[in-house]
């Protein structure tokens, strides 16, 4: 550690550390300037556990907690289109969802993307992820922790009505935030003894509705995403550790607009840098942005 990591006081909190990603499909940028916000104070993370989005940041992460991985990914953030997430949505797959029950994208450009940037198998990682998926029968959440790395992601990221569920272990498996958006309990059942929150927020102050049935669908979903971790801290043990930098707030840009993720990487970075460089840990406790 530098001097600075040595003043902030990380060594008195208890391990095993989890770095906690919330869902939060194009917000996911402020994660990656949450970490870089992080990665300047010197706090490495015993395991990753991610939901959605967040499932896909915790794993290039898992590649090796290093500036040089943070820059990485801020850098595929930067260059993110909608359609390398979502292809291009047309209208007869609107007509298609209504008649035939299909969705309103396909996986083909998310998997392409996984696979340039995940190994094959969480084994092939240098720290241990778990991604988030959500049981479309029960409603329960599902912790993927071994196999098939672009088959979790894809699971954990398939948004209802939007991509279809994805099969593993003969479970039909949609996206995560559905049953744990900010997944603290789950790594706090996972062993971790400190959870530390990058959570995406939501679209606070948008200026304009969604002009699509496809962008409606994703706005709706991140307002009710976001309601859902309100009074989790305190379902918490109490020997259980929480550093909860803020999420950054107006947020302006929609869940749905990938062409800005260098201005919500900003934003990440400096709300996450505020916080850090303000942090004073006196030993295990909750520590919660404002």
């Amino acid at each position: 550690m530098n001097g600075q990591g040595k003043r902030k006081g990380w060594e008195t909190l208890p391990r095993p550390v989890a770095f906690v990603f919330s869902g939060g499909t194009s917000l996911g940028a402020l994660q990656a300037g949450m970490l870089r916000a992080m990665v300047e104070h010197d706090l490495t993370p015993d395991l990753l556990v991610g939901t959605s989005v967040g499932a896909f940041n915790a794993v290039f992460m898992g590649g090796g907690y290093r500036r040089k991985r943070v820059s990485e990914l801020t850098r595929i953030w930067r260059e993110l289109e909608t359609s390398d997430i979502f292809g291009h949505v047309s209208f007869m797959r609107l007509v298609n969802l209504f008649l035939a029950g299909e969705t309103l994208a396909g996986q083909e450009a998310l998997r392409e993307l996984i696979r340039a940037n995940a190994p094959e198998s969480h084994e092939d990682l240098a720290i241990p992820v778990h991604v988030v998926a959500t049981d479309l029968l029960t409603g329960e959440p599902v912790v993927l922790s071994r196999g098939p790395l672009v088959e979790h992601l894809l699971a954990s990221s398939a948004i209802p009505f939007v991509f279809p569920p994805v099969t593993v272990d003969g479970r039909a498996l949609v996206d995560g935030s559905v049953s744990a958006h900010v997944p603290l309990l789950l790594a706090e059942k996972l062993g971790a003894r400190t959870l530390v929150v990058f959570d995406t927020g939501y679209p606070c102050k948008l200026e304009k509705l969604p002009a699509t049935p496809f962008e409606s669908t994703l706005h709706l979903m991140s307002i009710i995403l976001h309601r859902q971790p309100s009074g989790i801290l305190s379902l918490l043990e109490e020997q259980t550790s929480v550093v909860y930098p803020p999420t950054p707030c107006p947020v302006t840009v929609p869940s749905y607009d990938f062409s800005q993720g260098l201005r919500l990487i900003h934003d990440g970075y400096e709300a996450a840098k505020e916080f850090l460089d303000r942090l004073v840990l006196r030993g295990p406790g909750v520590y919660v942005g404002a």
